[in-house]
């Protein structure tokens, strides 16, 4: 058999018809050189023939089983933990399923204590979340608040302090509610948070990142008070978390009214399939350096947790390019992942020196206890809606699931979740994830997008091509915007 095994044109493995018939022939040459008749029935149903069959399965199973051997050590054609253990010697390692996770605001009374665990609900999509440790609403951490006028009073002073530092209001002769209000109002804007106000009270709300302490004069008091706390997925579906969406209390606390998101959350993924591995594998050289367009974007997807999508771009001249760029910069556009997170990664692997282009602007203390703005983009959302029908095979055929429509929509939404930053939406990948689902004969599928997460677009925007995306956008799917029909 020295034509099979590793050769140069690779392994070769010899099939059981072959390895039964050499067996058969390496019989008779040993029969015939011991002067013995090489006349013998190989039939399978005869006994020597039962014989050639035992050693012949055996003798293919260990072939099978060198095969096997030699092609988990490449990348191309491993799987599962071996293809892990073939990636890692480039430093690529496989994507762990990551929970989605949202900072949320919890409205009650001051001193509630809403236990580790309680469950919460995304008002679009029924998924459940958790919070991550227990919370106590009060004073001390709050990222809303709303502050009623209790006394109205001529030249008094309204006052209410922001992490130590007071900021006052004092009326004049003749005071109103609404003037009241209005200059309070006025006199919390230097404070850095978001400051209205309805002639009535002043709601102060945090940036989504710190949270900061409040307390007011006698003449005012805190008729609502909402305090942070991070809560994460039960499961790993790949969902988005728009803001204003965890919204539903599943369990009831004495003392918490409300619970709302004032931010976006951290899309959750679910752990990377081998063909996303195998795609990412030629990152994995490029991962080992740092400050080159291709180490940047390589660090970025294996370092920050939740990223799915990462998009880096420079200019290396000494003037402001044709794209708003600033001279000797990186521009990245990510998707996916916390602020912070991505803030620390780009300022870890970006050279000393270079600028920073984007929207999105995070702090990052250095060693040294100096602060540098790091800056980046988050694609711009295109927020695409799907209607499909599907018609079935005769349950005699192939049985449809009990879920089985829920199961077309989480189809669709895994398959529109993977087209990236830039990437056209194309119609027949929607339109063929919907038939991965047992029991489905047929299906007709229809895209549209809207001007955002919940307006649905007009009936006769639907159509059924491709949607065009720019080279900053992203396609947004959610099983809220997708409709079996």
């Amino acid at each position: 058999m020295s034509a099979y095994g590793v050769t140069p044109l690779g392994f070769v493995r010899p099939r059981m018809p072959e390895i039964r018939q050499e067996i058969i022939d390496d019989l008779r040459a040993r029969l015939r050189a011991s002067g013995l008749s090489d006349d013998i029935q190989t039939r399978p149903d005869s006994v020597i023939g039962l014989l050639v069959d035992t050693f012949a399965e055996r003798e293919t199973a260990l072939w099978e089983l060198s095969e096997g051997v030699y092609f988990a050590m490449y990348p191309g054609s491993a799987v599962g933990a071996q293809l892990d253990r073939a990636a890692s010697f480039s430093g690529v390692v496989r994507q762990a399923a990551v929970a989605g996770n949202v900072e949320v605001v919890l409205y009650g009374t001051a001193g509630t204590v809403v236990p580790a665990g309680a469950q919460l609900r995304n008002r679009h999509t029924q998924t459940v979340y958790t919070l991550d440790s227990a919370t106590t609403i009060g004073l001390s951490a709050v990222a809303d608040a709303t502050i009623s006028i209790t006394t109205i009073a001529n030249s008094t002073a309204y006052t209410a302090t922001i992490n130590s530092t007071a900021y006052t209001y004092t009326s004049d002769a003749s005071a109103t509610m609404a003037e009241i209000a209005a200059g309070l109002a006025s006199a919390l804007a230097p404070s850095g948070l978001t400051v209205t106000q309805d002639g009535a009270s002043v709601r102060v709300v945090y940036d989504g990142l710190t949270s900061f302490t409040l307390a007011v004069s006698t003449n005012l008091s805190v008729s609502r008070i909402g305090t942070p706390s991070r809560v994460t997925a039960t499961d790993f579906a790949s969902e988005e978390i728009a803001v204003n969406s965890i919204t539903e209390i599943v369990t009831l606390q004495s003392g918490l009214s409300a619970v709302d998101n004032l931010v976006e959350g951290v899309t959750g993924n679910a752990a990377e399939t081998d063909a996303e591995l195998r795609s990412r594998y030629a990152l994995g050289v490029f991962r080992l350096g740092a400050a080159t367009l291709e180490a940047i974007r390589a660090n970025l997807l294996a370092n920050v947790p939740g990223l799915s999508y990462a998009y880096v771009a420079e200019n290396i001249t000494n003037a402001v390019d044709a794209s708003g760029r600033l001279p000797h910069s990186v521009h990245a556009i990510v998707d996916g992942g916390s602020d912070a997170d991505v803030a620390a990664e780009l300022f870890r692997v970006v050279a000393a020196g270079i600028d920073y282009n984007g929207a999105v602007s995070v702090p990052v203390t250095d060693s040294h206890g100096t602060i540098h703005a790091i800056k980046f983009d988050r694609p711009q959302p295109v927020y695409v809606w799907v209607k499909v029908s599907v018609t079935l095979l005769p349950s005699s055929e192939e049985q449809f699931p009990a879920d089985g429509y829920q199961q077309v929509v989480r189809s669709i939404v895994e398959a529109g979740n993977k087209f990236g930053i830039g990437m056209d939406i194309v119609r027949q990948r929607l339109l063929a994830s919907a038939h991965k689902v047992a029991g489905v004969s047929t299906a007709t599928l229809t895209i549209a997008t809207g001007p955002d997460a919940v307006t649905p677009p007009a009936p006769g925007d639907y159509v059924a091509t491709n949607i065009a995306i720019g080279p900053a956008e992203i396609g947004a799917f959610d099983a809220a915007r997708v409709e079996v029909l």
